[in-house]
């Protein structure tokens, strides 16, 4: 069967996650690539965080091949006893009941099953009026929200049996594949979110085989990635605001080396981009750094 290629951006939040996978997304796109972006934020809230207005005017490329979507697990569920039940009416008692309500905000991992089973569908091509994308780039959410959304697949396989035990084992293998998958920790080089990071790598790793291909370093400071030189000529500095930099930088390229020796994956630099003029261009100027990227 043939599947898109899917890239996961994951991570603590706050860290850049949002801004990376667009980024990325726009750069492929521009060359012709099929790309969709699922994001974990509802598109109106994702719009007001970032605007890809004049996307068509400055990279008509990527206009014609890039989409973003937010997958909807209530509406998806909603679909699904639609389809289940011949009787409009009888679907919409349902749908209004007061038991079905609570049982798709209770029922452990319901939601999160539903949303896996869509995002497998635009990946293997087989959801209904979906183009053929390329890449898929998955925004995922906060560590722990991440971890539990794929814990999901696996306790429906476990613990239930029919249909659902079988579309749960069907998730299992969608994402044993990890030659189709390309994991993406995204850190900035700040104590509580390399914790974070290594932490969740570690279970990606024992609880699912998982293992990051790179390490995006986001919003690291020029000094970060120079070489030992640089900094040792810099050192001496009479201006303050210099020598604050140089410090901070020191420190970076230290948790940058202890990263390296938990994570022995290719580590990315991103830097942080200083001046822009709009949303647009600050996603064009951040994916010049992610030509590092592994995506085929």
């Amino acid at each position: 069967m043939m599947q898109s290629k899917i890239i996961v951006f994951c991570g603590k939040g706050g860290v850049g996650k949002t801004s990376l996978s667009l980024s990325l997304a726009l750069r492929c796109a521009e060359t012709g690539k099929k790309v969709v972006v699922v994001s974990s934020h509802p598109l109106p809230e994702l719009a007001v965080a970032v605007s890809l207005t004049g996307l068509a005017s400055e990279f008509p490329v990527a206009a014609r091949n890039l989409f973003v979507v937010h997958i909807e697990p209530r509406e998806l569920l909603a679909d699904l006893v639609r389809k289940n039940f011949p009787s409009q009416w009888v679907a919409d008692a349902v749908l209004n009941s007061h038991i079905y309500r609570s049982l798709i905000e209770v029922a452990p991992g319901l939601k999160e099953f539903q949303f896996l089973v869509r995002m497998q569908q635009l990946a293997e091509r087989t959801a209904c009026g979906a183009p053929n994308y390329d890449l898929l780039l998955w925004d995922a959410p906060a560590s722990g929200h991440f971890l539990g959304t794929l814990h999901a697949a696996r306790n429906f396989e476990t613990f239930l049996t029919g249909p659902l035990a079988a579309a749960g084992a069907d998730l299992a293998r969608f994402f044993s594949n990890a030659s189709r998958i390309t994991l993406l920790p995204v850190t900035t080089l700040e104590e509580m979110a390399i914790e974070e990071t290594l932490e969740m790598c570690a279970r990606l790793e024992t609880e699912f085989a998982l293992k990051a291909q790179a390490v995006l370093m986001n919003m690291v400071s020029p000094l970060a990635t120079a070489s030992a030189s640089d900094i040792d000529a810099l050192r001496h500095t009479d201006d303050p605001a210099l020598r604050f930099a140089v410090e901070r930088g020191v420190v970076e390229r230290e948790r940058a080396a202890q990263l390296r020796k938990r994570i022995p994956a290719q580590q990315i630099a991103v830097e942080r981009v200083r001046e822009w003029s709009s949303d647009l261009d600050l996603l064009n100027r951040i994916g010049q750094s992610l030509d590092e990227v592994p995506t085929a």
